[in-house]
């Protein structure tokens, strides 16, 4: 179950008044409505992956050689934007039939490296990209880390290839964040992109939930009862330390940052109906965003950071908003369903959404520039809480498709994977920019 877009019902819990959130779940009819959906056109180059060269050949390198090229062959293939050969050799052009292995697998271009372990712990890895076209190498940098950070020297080598080859930034480097139940408690967890390094972050034994990145930072922003109150919070991966935002009395949930990170927009009740307020990055009020006798949450910055979207039931049931930043100029998005959890796309021009159609929540895409609502999820349990990855071209997402929550991201092109396997259930997933 999604716990944004809120109705506010106070519980006694052990003698204590606690806020519990919980989605609009009213009994709304939803009208008939024809839904689009995705389709990915076009041809994928061909990419070839070439052991790369362990440089002392020592047992240690070798090993080495094999997991980075395994880390960023996996990395490949999850980008949807090559067919990937691979074949376990290394590359030595100096003879005609080594450059026609390559070239018979149709390949335009190849990717070779070396590996060199220093000092027992040290590692340097070189990367270098061969154009079969212009039969030169266009591309070449070295890397530097410790054994234990292999897996990001692949990351950093692949987004780098991508963005040689494709222009844009890759998102391997990236990371989600989400939340899960399998202490019995809400606590946050965070994991690279691919599904490894997962770490759990809050041990507080209470709920801790809706968990957004900060823009460009290592830190964390979330909800949290852990003094009885839904507070702010901010924390930081790194070290995992963290500080109240803000405490003010009532609902403080949930956030969104601007993309400069300096001011964020935060559902507050404070002793009122909960509507938008605009805050500095330290959680000082700057001002009031709507008004009414309305509940206003779920708000999500524009890329440009002049617009703001958000769920209200100012319809008579919860719809997708959008208002400038200084709250005028309030305009609807139209949708027949039930609406929860807008986020725009990184380019903008999308806003992806959970919508309740017959009962199941799905995920939906809102094409602005079209004005047209399009379906990615469908007759596979609920699924909700959308998160852009950075070069919008996927979503994580939590669902119940397995009979419990977990997280999974799917591509604009349909293709869905599962993040990662664990016990308890996991929703509210928030997808970093490369970290």
């Amino acid at each position: 179950m999604s716990l944004n877009s809120v109705n506010l019902i106070v519980k006694k819990i052990a003698g204590i008044s606690l806020l519990i959130l919980f989605v609009f779940q009213f009994a709304y009819p939803a009208e008939s409505e024809v839904f689009l959906s995705l389709s990915n056109s076009g041809s994928k180059s061909r990419i070839g992956l070439a052991d790369f060269t362990p440089v002392n050949a020592s047992m240690e390198e070798m090993e080495m050689s094999r997991d980075l090229k395994a880390v960023l062959e996996n990395d490949l293939i999850l980008s949807r934007q090559f067919n990937v050969a691979t074949a376990n050799t290394s590359y030595k052009f100096d003879t005609d039939s080594q450059f026609s292995f390559w070239e018979n697998k149709n390949i335009s271009i190849l990717i070779v490296g070396e590996v060199e372990i220093t000092e027992q712990t040290k590692l340097a890895v070189t990367a270098k990209l061969y154009d079969f076209k212009s039969k030169e190498f266009i591309w070449s940098k070295k890397y530097f880390g410790n054994l234990n950070t292999y897996r990001y020297i692949a990351h950093q080598i692949h987004d780098e290839i991508i963005k040689n080859i494709m222009g844009e930034d890759g998102i391997a480097c990236s990371k989600i964040t989400f939340v899960n139940n399998t202490t019995k408690f809400k606590e946050i967890y965070v994991i690279d992109y691919d599904g490894y390094n997962l770490r759990r972050l809050t041990k507080d034994n209470s709920i801790n939930i809706l968990p957004k990145w900060v823009p460009g930072l290592n830190r964390l922003i979330y909800t949290s009862y852990l003094y009885g109150n839904p507070d702010l919070f901010l924390i930081d991966i790194t070290n995992s330390k963290r500080r109240a935002v803000s405490t003010i009395q009532g609902l403080n949930s949930p956030t969104a940052f601007s993309p400069d990170g300096k001011t964020m927009v935060a559902t507050l009740s404070r002793g009122e109906y909960p509507n938008l307020y605009l805050l500095s990055a330290d959680g000082i009020v700057q001002r009031r965003l709507t008004q009414g006798k309305y509940i206003d949450t779920s708000p999500c910055f524009s890329p440009s950071g002049r617009e703001i979207c958000f769920i209200s039931d100012r319809a008579g049931y919860p719809q997708i908003y959008i208002m400038d930043i200084d709250g005028v100029n309030l305009r609807r998005l139209a949708t027949k369903g039930n609406c929860d959890t807008p986020m725009w796309s990184p380019k903008g021009d999308k806003i992806a959404f959970t919508m309740r159609i017959d009962r199941t929540f799905d995920i939906f895409i809102y094409d602005l520039p079209r004005s047209q609502v399009i379906r990615l999820t469908e007759k596979q349990g609920d699924n909700e809480n959308p998160a852009w990855s950075q070069d919008g071209r996927f979503i994580a997402f939590s669902s119940t498709r397995s009979g419990k929550g977990e997280i999974y991201i799917i591509g604009l092109d349909g293709y869905t994977r599962k993040l990662v396997e664990m016990q308890g259930g996991s929703f509210m997933p928030s997808w970093s920019s490369g970290l």
